[in-house]
């Protein structure tokens, strides 16, 4: 790899991912009425504090509590807090637990409160756990694409099946990839990758790898993170990969969400021989009830450190969409297609990706 592409590719690393959304949408302003947090305060003390406890902690030798199975969520864990979106905790004070999938005990206030009340309540909720501004806010944590990296960090386990139509065989491609939170803003990742062509079927690589969040803007609604993953093929004559990337968020208004992701494959035997990769999707998340369908539309653009003769760089389009499965849309499904739009070694490649987000309960709450 010659020094003046490696400096380029650098730079774009550098200044791709904010550089690129600004490119892509208008900063559009997210204006609503500031909350009140002493009425919110009063709110919660007088409705919310015999369930939920005074400092958000439910008091479990109370016989209210005691009574309702299963037990009020103790609004003052830092990691259950901050992981939840103040919109989601506004439609279920709206509408009750079962909205969203959660407990029936959980009433609705529709009756008893306004709006400008239940965001008051929601936001003086959101004081409640002690050390919760450490933690990256739900309200970051954006819709799942196909192709580009998330920058939130999660708990989940996403089933991921490509099917690659070329000329001879196809191939189908599935990766069981396993997320798990450690810390205040970091993630661990396991991934298992299977792949059958028609004449082999095997586990081909297993990577494993660690994100952290390095800065967010609540006010902004960005958030950007930072990952390595290390890729381990179970073939002993390919070469284990160290994958940096870096992977960035950005909700535009109440619609539009911008994620972009910018990573390097290099391969530890023959570095001249990997390739950057940039992606970039909206989505349009026209309503706020998670159990909907969503369109987006996602670009890629592959370049290789090494020029082969053929195109420069690869590109791609993967229109998709996504499916809330369960109410609060803990289980999620996406399809897609994506389309090369440069010459490459396949015709079309059909994604599916099943998500299960285990930190909102078991996969099978909340169908109904």
């Amino acid at each position: 790899m010659n020094a003046p592409r490696s400096t380029m590719l650098a730079r774009l690393l550098a200044a791709a991912l904010p550089g690129l959304a600004a490119l892509v949408l208008p900063a559009l302003a997210i204006a609503e009425p500031a909350p009140d947090l002493e009425a919110g305060r009063q709110t919660f003390e007088s409705v919310c504090a015999a369930c939920h406890g005074p400092t958000g902690r439910p008091d479990p030798e109370n016989p209210t509590v005691k009574a309702l199975d299963p037990q009020p969520a103790d609004l003052s864990d830092p990691l259950f807090n901050s992981r939840e979106p103040a919109e989601d905790w506004q439609i279920v004070v709206t509408h009750g637990g079962q909205a969203l999938g959660l407990s029936a005990t959980m009433p609705s206030q529709v009756a008893a409160l306004d709006e400008q009340q239940i965001r008051n309540v929601v936001a003086y909720a959101k004081t409640l756990a002690p050390g919760s501004a450490s933690y990256p806010p739900g309200e970051l944590n954006f819709f799942l694409p196909i192709r580009t990296k998330k920058a939130f960090p999660e708990d989940e386990i996403v089933w991921k099946s490509r099917l690659t139509e070329r000329d001879g065989a196809d191939v189908w491609r599935n990766v069981l990839e396993i997320e798990k939170r450690f810390g205040k803003r970091s993630m661990g990742v396991v991934e298992v990758i299977h792949e059958d062509d028609g004449t082999d079927a095997e586990i081909t690589e297993v990577e494993v790898g660690a994100k952290t969040v390095l800065h967010w803007n609540l006010a902004r609604r960005s958030i950007l993170s930072g990952a390595v993953v290390v890729a381990f093929p179970t073939d002993g004559d390919a070469s284990d990969e160290v994958i940096p990337y870096l992977a960035y968020g950005r909700l535009f208004d109440e619609r539009w969400m911008f994620q972009s992701s910018a990573r390097l494959i290099l391969p530890v035997d023959d570095v001249d021989t990997g390739e950057a990769e940039f992606a970039g999707v909206v989505h349009y998340r026209w309503t706020k009830w998670p159990r909907r369908v969503f369109p987006a539309l996602e670009f890629t653009a592959a370049v290789p450190f090494e020029d082969d003769g053929g195109d420069s760089v690869q590109w791609t389009v993967v229109p998709q969409l996504r499916f809330g499965l369960t109410r609060g849309a803990h289980v999620a499904l996406s399809l897609g297609a994506e389309i090369p739009l440069s010459d490459q070694s396949y015709d079309t490649r059909w994604h599916l990706s099943l998500l299960w987000d285990f930190a909102d309960g078991s996969f099978f709450k909340g169908w109904r």
